[in-house]
């Protein structure tokens, strides 16, 4: 459980590729690499998550953060979200003009 006030460490793209390398490569224990390289007292399972990633997409795509909308799967989709969102503006105009 983190504690009030807890700094977070901030491991870059390449640190993490690097850590993912030495466990795939050249065998080292996940726990071997957080104790020593990162200096966490206990496994994390941070680079497990890690090794998903980076097996999934790949050197290139692996840890860069993706912004953005996300994606839609269908025409249908798009219609339902604005839809959605011109329900609510139609709802607050009219909370607007009652309030008047």
């Amino acid at each position: 459980m983190s504690k009030k006030g807890q700094k977070y460490k901030t491991i870059t793209r390449e640190e993490k590729i690097k850590a993912v390398k030495m466990h795939l490569e050249e065998g080292k224990s996940m726990r071997e690499i957080e104790q020593n390289y990162f200096g966490y007292k206990n496994c994390t399972g941070a680079i497990a998550r890690w090794v998903i990633e980076y097996r999934q997409e790949g050197e290139e795509k692996a840890f860069k953060k993706r912004r953005g909308l996300k994606k839609i799967k269908n025409e249908s989709e798009v219609r339902y979200e604005i839809l959605k969102k011109f329900n609510a503006f139609l709802d607050k105009e009219i909370n607007r003009s009652t309030d008047s």
